[in-house]
């Protein structure tokens, strides 16, 4: 284990293996389109489910929801969104999908969405075919994205890296890759974590 790997393991190990429940009464502050039943929240019109990916041990809640999509986050920082959008049988998406396949047509649109000096990494077994890539927000955050495709919808997570695991990290350029490494790991993870319908 690397060290980088070593700090990210201990800071991180207890909050995301003892994900919280949700009960109503940690929503009060924000009124929610989706739905909580227990640990898991459902949207509204985007057909999934997931469980909490925030302890409630340390503020986790839901920060924001649409019909189609949720953040999560927490007092320590995280800030977790899914989301869903639909496409239809004659979108651009969906002809790359039948004539380019999964890697490819998913690989374009995130270029498109998100900038094209991104570098993408495909998963043949995660959700069917899944990519995952970096960015690096305007604050100096690094989001780890994960997107694939079920049905007529796409999904997308987005992970942020915690303000405290960057200063902890050495800023050399084996220990960022092992950063952005370990980010697009979570973010398949969480990818893998919802119930899509």
């Amino acid at each position: 284990m690397t060290r980088i790997s070593g700090l990210i393991e201990i800071f991180l190990g207890a909050a995301l293996l003892l994900p919280g429940c949700a009960t109503s009464r940690h929503q009060k502050h924000v009124h929610l389109v989706g739905t909580v039943n227990g640990p898991d929240y459902t949207s509204a019109q985007g057909g999934f489910s997931v469980p909490f990916p925030v302890s409630f041990d340390v503020g986790g809640r839901v920060l924001a929801d649409a019909p189609q999509s949720v953040t999560f986050g927490d007092k320590r920082g995280a800030r977790i969104t899914f989301s869903s959008l639909p496409f239809s049988a004659g979108s651009d998406m969906m002809k790359a999908l039948e004539t380019q396949g999964r890697e490819k047509a998913l690989s374009e649109f995130v270029r498109r969405d998100y900038g094209s000096l991104l570098t993408v990494h495909y998963h043949p077994d995660a959700r069917e075919g899944a990519i995952t890539f970096i960015v690096l927000r305007p604050t100096g955050r690094k989001t780890g994205v994960a997107a694939f495709t079920h049905g007529r919808r796409l999904y997308l997570v987005e992970t942020d890296l915690l303000p405290g695991m960057q200063l902890l990290a050495r800023s050399d350029e084996q220990s960022q890759r092992e950063l952005d490494d370990w980010l697009e790991k979570q973010a398949v993870d969480l990818a893998q974590s919802l119930v899509v319908k």
